[in-house]
């Protein structure tokens, strides 16, 4: 009970702290997505980089801000340090720099701290950075996707509870032992659910077909974004990627499934010019 009780009351305050900033403006929104992509950046290269890459940590960290503050200030109409056709150029002269401070570094494997600063940058800092196009304008249409999001997450744990705990049917037991197809079509089934409920009170400005297949292209990827980095941290033998959530862990658990299923849901509104 008390170990329920502290993941509920840290639930709320995220939930609380998401709602606000995202529907308090600008600049409640701009310091929110830092602070995430800055908090699960340094809990990535803690998983993947040793100690004496703290180098190419410090280079991913700023880069992976920059590559966010660029597409920020350009869907803002603004411009900001860089354009389109120099942050291009300056990611290649990134790349070049991460290899040449390879060689001053005693590694056995030398490319994997570049690889591995480079996976953080787009596993973390690009679908962050896509995040602005609702962010930008149209943030309580933002929320409405993390909205979904959250209630597959609610609705493939309690199903999973309820009817997954026999353990005849695991989704994939070689990565996330825990995780049932019981839980999996439950998400499946509260998503569109949700998506519906928001469609009826207006917070969501598309069509009901769009909304439903959104919903599922969000369950169905958020539960790869939450294997994949279960399988990261199951190859690195860690539980949780940090600790800044009483009970529900790193920041980085708390939006893996995010960080696959958000983009996708952007990339058809995009594809149909919802």
């Amino acid at each position: 009970m008390r170990i329920l009780f502290i993941r509920t009351v840290s639930g709320l305050v995220f939930l609380g702290v998401m709602v606000g900033c995202l529907l308090g403006g600008a600049i409640p929104y701009a310091c929110l997505m830092v602070f995430l992509l800055g908090g699960m950046l340094h809990e990535f290269y803690k998983l993947t980089l040793e100690r004496k890459h703290g180098l190419q940590k410090i280079a991913g960290a700023i880069f992976g801000v920059t590559l966010w503050s660029v597409s920020f200030s350009l869907l803002q109409g603004k411009s900001l340090v860089l354009d389109a056709s120099e942050l291009i150029m300056a990611t290649a002269i990134f790349v070049l720099l991460l290899l040449v401070a390879q060689l001053y570094q005693k590694d056995e494997k030398p490319f994997q701290a570049v690889a591995c600063t480079l996976l953080g940058i787009f596993y973390i800092a690009v679908p962050l950075s896509l995040f602005n196009i609702l962010g930008v304008h149209n943030r309580p249409v933002l929320l409405g996707l993390f909205i979904i999001l959250w209630s597959s997450d609610v609705g493939a744990y309690v199903f999973g509870m309820l009817f997954g705990q026999k353990g005849k049917h695991k989704l994939f037991p070689s990565v996330s032992p825990k995780k049932s197809w019981e839980g999996f079509i439950g998400g499946l089934l509260i998503a569109p659910t949700t998506g519906y409920i928001l469609w009826l009170a207006g917070m969501l400005p598309y069509g009901l077909i769009h909304i439903l297949i959104i919903s599922l292209l969000i369950a169905v990827f958020g539960v790869f974004g939450d294997l994949v980095e279960s399988m990261l941290k199951r190859s690195v033998g860690v539980k949780d990627s940090g600790r800044i959530m009483p009970g529900h862990g790193g920041l980085l658990d708390r939006f893996d499934a995010a960080l696959f299923a958000l983009p996708v849901a952007l990339f058809y509104i995009k594809i149909f010019s919802l």
